[in-house]
């Protein structure tokens, strides 16, 4: 096995025979990078991505975020078991990267998970409470969207 000196990631050797004398060469066999790999898996497996900090990331559920908030340059993630996750990255980047079926953008700054949501009311008080008791507020530019979302979530 060959190490490059570059990624610093293994490559397989692999003998081939020359034409040229009967000589062999070495060449080698390009391998996916890693980090392509792991975002196909994420993909597949309802997972994302959340960069900490040092060029390192953790791995989430879908299922395990209640809703994300939007402050600026930063999101702030919200988790079923009470924990939050402040990441300097747009909530519009994690939100192409996430369901689009089960998360649904409810404000300028928010955006919820549809399995969270024990009551909500778009006719008065535009809100949507979440298990955890938070009380989001529903914007009237997102209302439509909203509740169409919340149909076909729940019709499927």
């Amino acid at each position: 096995m060959v190490t490059s000196r570059i990624s610093n990631l293994p490559s397989i050797a692999v003998s081939v025979p020359s034409t040229e004398y009967n000589a062999y060469s070495l060449e080698t066999l390009r391998l996916p990078k890693i980090t392509d790999v792991v975002k196909r898996e994420n993909i597949k497996e309802g997972f994302i991505s959340l960069p900490v900090c040092c060029k390192k990331s953790i791995s989430v559920a879908w299922k395990d975020i209640t809703h994300l908030e939007a402050t600026s340059n930063y999101t702030k993630f919200y988790f079923s078991n009470g924990k939050n996750l402040l990441v300097s990255r747009t909530m519009k980047d994690f939100l192409s990267k996430l369901d689009a079926e089960m998360f649904v953008r409810v404000h300028k700054s928010f955006a919820v998970n549809l399995n969270y949501i024990v009551q909500y009311d778009v006719k008065e008080d535009m809100f949507v409470e979440l298990k955890s008791g938070a009380k989001i507020s529903v914007s009237r530019r997102k209302k439509k969207d909203f509740l169409e979302k919340r149909r076909q979530y729940f019709e499927n």
